[in-house]
């Protein structure tokens, strides 16, 4: 059971659809034609997510998903401080702790994963 939730494939193929779908299909409001440039744009994250699990493995697909990941972490973090506002959904939504907090744990735990078997610790 350790081995399943500390491999970074696992939660890279697990977040990936949980961001295409949840993150980006369902809320976005597709009768705008910058939303559908947009969500389309954000989409390619989780191609390149499951292109790292299924195209990758050992040491390089740790790093992979520690650099797809991290950074987007790091943006969660400092949208949230900073309280910003999007629009691409049918009602404006702004960037609380409280809100973003699963995909905060999510994006972190591809992180962590990645890091600790990336070689580089």
């Amino acid at each position: 059971m350790m081995d399943t939730l500390s491999d970074p494939q696992t939660w890279l193929v697990l977040v990936a659809l949980i961001h295409a779908v949840v993150g980006v299909i369902l809320p976005t409001d597709w009768s705008k034609d910058s939303n559908k440039m947009m969500g389309g744009f954000v989409l390619l994250t989780s191609v390149t997510m499951l292109y790292a699990a299924f195209g990758m493995d050992g040491e390089e697909q740790a790093r992979l998903a520690l650099m797809i990941a991290g950074p987007i972490w790091v943006w969660f973090v400092v949208c949230c401080a900073m309280g910003l506002e999007f629009d691409l959904t049918k009602e404006p939504t702004k960037m609380t702790w409280k809100e973003n907090a699963p995909p905060l744990i999510l994006w972190g735990l591809v992180a962590l994963t990645g890091l600790l078997e990336s070689g580089w610790i």
